[in-house]
């Protein structure tokens, strides 16, 4: 066998390691980690991490709500706590349960994602000195990283950032007092890895902090059992899983695992359920009348004015449609589409009329559209008023990007 055989081997056999049918067994084994986990602390509500948590979280054990920390916030020398991610939405099950369950997932070579490492820790320290300052109270504000992960030189450098953080995020226009009245403790985070033998539940009852026990769910260890373990398989999920997604993966996960033929029923079960994957709920900005939700938001009675981004259909007097796709094909489509947006909704914003913008899952073009409407016919309390200049700046921007991720938890 040459070098240019053993190439091809090689290469194929790193493909059939990267298979649909593979990754979807790696998922299910590392999901049955995280079950295993939230039976031995069932006090805790189990909250997937998007977008990647979402698939190992089994549906009949996740909570309704799910929250967004990015790795990229935590990467080392780019540390960020994003206001645009702020998740003020956990507080209120933290203030219900005293703690919580958060679901992440890595690719091989990392024990856990920097979400969990270095995002989490960051955002726990940041609110915790809000909080300290707005109370003028003794309060934990330590930075907590896990210690074979991050070294003591980045920690200090990190731990240097929480206190301008912190400043930005109480002059953010977010309701820190409202939302944080019913902490009793400091947050801090705690880590729990796919390679730990955890056969005693933790007990954080008496605890002097509210545990935010993250759970990375894959392994650096080979799991493999009758196929290739892929470490953090759900990640990327755009790349490898088509229109599968994770509800559909949970839905019809036996037959899915039950035959290395994955695609053909991945193709059928996309086919059957195609109408059913337009999804997302509706929630009202601030204290406008204008709404942000899912396709299927599109049938809920009630708004005086409709905008729909996705597939191309036809629009009406109260009904616009945008075709827009969600990928960088989209980003040139939007520039099309906000002056259109912005033409349809007028009339209807002057008259304080009910409006909808929704995309396929109420993330990401329905948010873009809104933002425009937001920024062209809102002040910055929110009533009607025409940007007659089309002056826009950072701070507008970054104000109503503000408002709808503390009204819409899905963004």
């Amino acid at each position: 066998m040459d070098n240019n055989d053993i190439y091809q081997v090689s290469e194929k056999l790193r493909q059939e390691s990267r298979s649909m049918y593979n990754r979807l067994r790696s998922i299910d084994a590392d999901a049955q980690f995280v079950t295993h986990v939230s039976e031995m602390l069932t006090e805790y509500p189990v909250i997937a991490n998007e977008r990647c948590g979402v698939w190992y979280v089994d549906p009949q054990l996740a909570h309704s709500d799910t929250v967004y920390f990015k790795s990229t916030d935590g990467h080392t020398n780019n540390w960020k706590f994003s206001l645009r991610r702020a998740n003020t939405h956990i507080f209120p099950i933290l203030a219900q349960y005293n703690g919580c369950i958060l679901v992440d997932s890595t690719r091989k070579g990392k024990r856990m994602p920097d979400s969990f490492s270095r995002t989490i820790p960051i955002w726990c320290a940041v609110w915790n000195t809000a909080v300290k300052i707005l109370r003028n109270t003794e309060w934990d504000c330590k930075l907590y990283t896990p210690p074979r992960v991050v070294s003591e030189s980045e920690n200090s450098h990190m731990s240097k950032l929480v206190p301008v953080f912190a400043d930005m995020l109480l002059k953010s226009g977010i309701d820190v007092r409202e939302l944080t009245k019913g902490m009793k403790k400091p947050v801090r985070p705690i880590w729990i890895t796919r390679d730990h033998r955890l056969t005693i539940p933790p007990d954080f009852t008496d605890a002097e902090f509210c545990p935010i026990v993250c759970v990375s769910a894959s392994s650096t260890q080979d799991c493999s059992d009758g196929f290739m373990y892929v470490q953090g398989a759900a990640d990327d999920h755009e790349l490898w899983a088509g229109k599968l997604t994770p509800q559909l993966f949970w839905k019809y996960k036996e037959q899915l695992l039950g035959d290395k033929n994955t695609m053909e029923i991945v193709d059928q079960v996309v086919s059957i359920n195609r109408d059913v994957q337009m999804s997302g709920g509706v929630s009202f900005i601030k204290n406008t009348n204008l709404a942000v939700g899912g396709q299927m938001a599109t049938s809920v009675p009630g708004f005086d004015a409709v905008i729909s981004c996705g597939e191309r259909m036809d629009s009406s007097e109260k009904h616009l449609c945008l075709s827009i796709h969600d990928s960088k094909k989209g980003q040139t489509e939007m520039a099309t589409a906000i002056p259109l947006a912005l033409q349809f909704v007028e009339p209807f914003m002057r008259n304080n009329s009910r409006i909808l913008v929704c995309c396929a899952q109420g993330t990401n073009l329905s948010v873009s559209i809104a933002l425009a409407i937001l920024t062209k016919y809102t002040d910055d309390n929110g009533q009607f008023q025409v940007n007659e200049r089309n002056v826009i700046t950072k701070q507008m921007i970054q104000n109503r990007l503000l408002w709808i991720t503390t009204s819409h938890a899905k963004v």
